[in-house]
């Protein structure tokens, strides 16, 4: 039986598809760890990780004070 992937790589999977796919645009600001983490029912330290993972991927960027925006692809 295959192992199911950590929750955080499933929220950072679906951000990048969503990015990928045009629903988020670059220079487009995303919900903040917080909102992610509602809006996946998760953690909000799990959101923290999907997040850091899509930084690990090249796919976002962050402002100090200002967010997370996605990246010119």
């Amino acid at each position: 039986m295959p192992t199911r992937p950590p929750h955080y790589r499933r929220v950072a999977d679906d951000i990048e598809q969503k990015i990928r796919s045009g629903a988020y645009s670059p220079g487009q600001q995303l919900p903040s760890v917080s909102e992610i983490g509602e809006l996946y029912n998760v953690a909000r330290s799990t959101a923290y990780r999907a997040v850091k993972e899509l930084h690990e991927r090249n796919l976002i960027y962050g402002q100090q004070g200002q967010g997370v925006f996605v990246a010119d692809s």
